[in-house]
């Protein structure tokens, strides 16, 4: 290995580390992972509500009989209310709660404190006509518009309180007689009280200051550039070369960069939910759907691809029976068997197309979507769920959706292609190596 491949190697490795070692970091790709469940089950409520019993949008516009179970579509909005339309509430849990855990402090309390935290930057109260205000907490707020304020407000509320609890003189100290439980309440009750009292003191500064609440003011300046630059093309892309350059060195490139892409992604993809339930068109290209189709077909990498290709042109048979291995793990999007087994890693034969599949195969997504021939993937879909299954569910039904998916693989495949033989030639040049070492120590 060269001396400027090392380095570069090195430096990745360094990267990879410090995002992987990161406590916000990890905290936020370890919220979106638990979150998952929950923007399924909303997006199957969206589906349900607006594929299927649907007389308009649906299947009940060609089947009217299906329409039969319109009744049963307000528990289906319902369900999508508490999933997707409070999703800020239960990201601020889930950081307050996995947060606390790491500053070893109560996880329960400070999933509670970090949703009071947010909750206490929002308005309560707008105005409907000239002459009538309604006091409430507002899906604006509550929905995806909050996700990046959620993040910020329940990770600063943590940190506040961590400091004000350190300070032992603030703590409420009971006898010893006193159940741990109830002790540990009388405990938090001063630092939480002095910690939403400074956040509370710092929105209505702002509010007083600008007329604008903190919520506002974090979507604005935050939440829409990074979701308008990572939501581009060259902005998706780069995160993909970041992504796909982690694990050509054997490190996990998505779990180590998805605590700054899953925020991003989701927002898109809950936008694209909402608007679906709202009767508005669906608007952002990227999305958990699309990257999963156009980025990783069959694994990161668009590894089926690969997997094809070695079945199609490899000669040796090693190579053939590891490709006849990874087909079935491939179909559920699982591609550590090509990863390790060829292997990509530290392999530059493979390393190059690895990287570039996936870029010019998400490109031409992006360009089939933008011209109207692939729908916006609207809907989440798990990671597992298999190639053209993808396309179809995550378009609410596009066949047009699985025809470019299928291109896209075909493409992958023809990326892959030219670089068999030479991954090959590389192996028979370190068997003979190792034969000769082998011959040598005899």
């Amino acid at each position: 290995m060269s001396e400027k491949m090392s380095s570069f190697q090195d430096k990745l490795i360094k990267v990879g580390v410090g995002l992987n070692e990161n406590k916000y970091l990890g905290t936020i790709k370890d919220a979106f992972i638990a979150l998952m469940p929950v923007t399924m089950i909303g997006s199957i409520s969206v589906l349900w509500s607006n594929v299927i019993v649907n007389e308009t949008t649906g299947i009940g516009a060609f089947f009217k009989p299906i329409m039969a179970l319109s009744f049963i579509n307000p528990m289906f909005n319902l369900i999508n209310f508490a999933t997707i339309g409070c999703i800020s509430l239960w990201i601020a849990y889930l950081v307050g709660s996995m947060l606390s855990e790491k500053e070893g402090l109560d996880q329960r309390f400070g999933g509670i404190l970090g949703v009071i935290g947010y909750v206490s930057t929002l308005s309560i109260t707008t105005t409907v006509s000239t002459t009538t205000t309604v006091q409430g907490i507002f899906s604006s707020a509550t929905g995806t518009n909050g996700l990046f304020s959620a993040l910020i407000v329940s990770m600063v509320t943590i940190e506040i309180f961590k400091k004000l609890y350190n300070v032992k003189k603030l703590r409420i100290h009971l006898p010893e007689q006193v159940p741990p439980q109830i002790s540990q309440s009388f405990a938090v009750m001063i630092p939480a009280f002095l910690d939403l009292l400074i956040i509370g003191v710092i929105c209505l500064v702002l509010n007083l200051t600008t007329g604008l609440y903190l919520n506002d003011v974090i979507m604005t300046l935050i939440q829409k550039p990074l979701v308008h630059v990572g939501g581009s093309l060259p902005g998706m892309l780069l995160f993909q070369i970041i992504i796909l350059a982690l694990w050509s060195i054997g490190l996990h490139g998505d779990n180590m960069l998805s605590a700054i892409v899953s925020p991003i992604v989701t927002a898109m993809t809950l936008e694209n939910m909402n608007n679906v339930s709202n009767g508005l068109p669906a608007t952002n290209v990227f999305s958990t759907g699309f990257n999963r189709a156009f980025f990783a077909t069959g694994g990161t990498g668009m590894v089926l691809g690969l997997t094809i290709a070695m079945l199609i042109r490899a000669k040796r048979p090693e190579n053939r029976s590891i490709a006849k291995m990874s087909f079935i793990p491939n179909l559920f999007n699982i591609g550590e068997i090509d990863q390790f087994g060829f292997p990509i890693v530290m392999n530059p034969p493979l390393m190059i197309p690895f990287i570039l599949a996936p870029l010019i195969c998400g490109t031409f997504g992006y360009i089939m979507t933008k011209v109207g021939f692939c729908p916006v993937f609207a809907y989440d879909i798990p990671w597992t769920m298999p190639p053209v299954l993808i396309a179809f569910i995550a378009t609410g039904g596009s066949w047009r959706a699985i025809v470019t998916q299928i291109i896209a693989i075909g493409l992958s495949v023809l990326i892959y292609l030219p670089f068999i033989p030479a991954h090959e030639r590389a192996q028979e040049i370190t068997q003979k190596q190792s034969e000769e070492q082998a011959n040598q120590t005899e």
